[in-house]
């Protein structure tokens, strides 16, 4: 199966975020996935939606068929997803250039952190949110409460908290980072 990606640029910077064929053979198929994205503003520490690179992976994820979760503690309302046929102007909505985009004018905001990523098959750390910097991989480990896949957008995550979650059955993926596969065969003792 070939890898699929989606094309994200916010402000003019262009970055791929990989959906892999490895991690659709991990967990069945993508369309069968709970995938939680951590961040729905346009930067971090701000609750302003508009131009957010997030919107495009979860339209993007959304028309793969994975059920998409946001999680975001400085959003309440996404009005580009639950007014999406308005806003910011009837026909000018990003939904016009993705399929199956539907149910997202069901999709909220969660500002429940721990119920959020209760049981979630891959965590996407979208915006560098002071609140997920702090983040250590145990607490993450903990709410999850089943191995997941992280993918990292920012390379928030250290070194070592990438063989925390290696250690605890975990994949991690991450931008820039071409050193994961030697961190994962630290973990296992290769």
């Amino acid at each position: 199966m070939a890898d699929q990606t989606i094309s994200v640029s916010p402000s003019g910077e262009e970055f791929t975020l990989p959906i892999e064929a490895d991690y659709q053979a991990e967990n069945d198929r993508l369309a069968a996935s709970r995938i939680l994205v951590l961040g729905a503003s346009y930067r971090e520490d701000v609750g302003d939606t508009r131009y957010s690179g997030s919107e495009l992976i979860v339209r993007k994820l959304t028309e793969m068929g994975a059920e998409v979760q946001v999680h975001d503690p400085y959003v309440k309302h996404w009005w580009e997803l639950e007014k999406q046929e308005t806003f910011p102007a009837p026909g000018h909505s990003w939904s016009r250039f993705f399929r199956n985009q539907e149910s997202l004018t069901d999709i909220r905001v969660s500002q429940d952190l721990e119920s959020s990523l209760k049981g979630v098959d891959a965590v996407i750390l979208a915006v560098r949110h002071d609140a997920y910097q702090e983040l250590e991989p145990e607490q993450i480990i903990a709410m999850v409460g089943n191995p997941a896949v992280i993918i990292d957008c920012f390379a928030m995550l250290t070194d070592t908290q990438i063989k925390t979650f290696f250690a605890a059955g975990y994949e991690v993926k991450g931008l820039g980072r071409g050193h994961m596969k030697r961190l994962k065969e630290e973990v296992a003792g290769k």
